[in-house]
């Protein structure tokens, strides 16, 4: 008999509820938080029962020889959580992210990595002169040699100012494409299934993986995948907004705010579907996310609740 299909949202919360077991790290408020969880609903107690039932079951050193940052911020991470979410819902699983799959999707220090935990904003200054921003939960690879500078972007969001070296052009790059510039200032943020562009100065030439081309220029955003482009549009002008620790939107919808509020919040913050896609306006501090949920509390008709410090769910109210 196959297993029933869960539900990704939960999944995701019931992974870092297993990587916070496993840490070795939770505290007394914690696992109380997570007792609660588990009795919640009974596909939360399900879902724990195919990974492997919770304490008694988790027996891999791979993953307890990492710190929970280490951990949660990998699962936060695109490419890990849908191979996670794609495979057997087991810790078995997460081990073998945490030993074969860990350098390359981030559980493991590489060469050349940049990283940001929950709720860190880093500024770097590059090799070659040029400034680096990363934002929560972002980390890059930084790939220089005599032929071209190279930034991976794995996951997260950057800003940089790149310093100005006609003989080495300077390349970010993501699953979905690579972005070549030369001295200009932009902004790239890698999404589960896209990556967006932002130009704040001069131009940059994008290359999906498929071979589409783009030249994108200052004040224009381009959304694109590994296949095609998606959306070339005018920039909003608030996209760089993080770097000052705000997070503004324009008639976009709730979901949005949540997950930028997420990489600056320990813990699971459950969105009902039911109220993901309520519109909305306004600026809101990245690094007091209770205030930012007591503004969309006041000014939505949703209810926040506080489940323990880790776990916050939003509902319609």
């Amino acid at each position: 008999m196959s297993r029933p299909r869960a539900n990704e949202a939960l999944v995701d919360e019931a992974a870092q509820w297993m990587a916070l077991l496993q840490s070795g790290q939770m505290n007394a408020q914690e696992r109380q938080a997570f007792h609660d969880w588990r009795a919640a609903d009974p596909q939360h107690e399900q879902i724990i029962a195919l990974m492997g039932g919770g304490l008694g079951a988790l027996r891999s050193q791979a993953l307890r020889n990492l710190s929970r940052d280490s951990l949660l911020h990998s699962l936060n991470a695109p490419s890990s959580r849908r191979r996670f979410i794609g495979g057997s819902l087991s810790v078995m699983a997460l081990a073998l992210a945490a030993t074969l799959l860990g350098r390359r999707y981030g559980l493991l220090p590489e060469a050349g990595a940049l990283y940001t935990g929950t709720g860190e904003r880093r500024d770097f200054t590059l090799a070659d002169g040029s400034a680096l921003t990363l934002n929560a939960r972002s980390q890059v690879v930084t790939r220089f040699d005599a032929q071209q500078r190279l930034l991976q972007l794995r996951n997260g969001q950057l800003l940089v100012d790149v310093a100005r070296d006609p003989q080495r052009p300077f390349v970010v790059e993501t699953e979905h494409g690579r972005m070549r510039a030369l001295g200009t200032k932009f902004l790239v943020e890698r999404g589960e299934d896209w990556t967006r562009l932002v130009m704040l100065h001069s131009q940059v030439e994008v290359l999906t993986a498929s071979g589409a081309r783009q030249v994108v220029e200052a004040g224009e955003s381009l959304r694109f995948d590994g296949q095609r482009l998606l959306l070339l549009e005018r920039a909003k002008g608030h996209e760089s907004a993080w770097t000052s620790g705000v997070f503004e939107v324009r008639d976009r919808p709730l979901s949005e705010v949540i997950d930028s509020l997420r990489g600056y919040r320990r813990g699971i913050i459950r969105l009902s579907p039911q109220v993901a896609d309520l519109r909305l306006s306004g600026i809101y501090p990245l690094d007091d996310s209770d205030r930012s949920l007591q503004l969309l509390e006041r000014s939505l008709p949703i209810r926040v609740s506080y489940h323990s410090s880790y776990w916050v769910s939003i509902e319609p109210r």
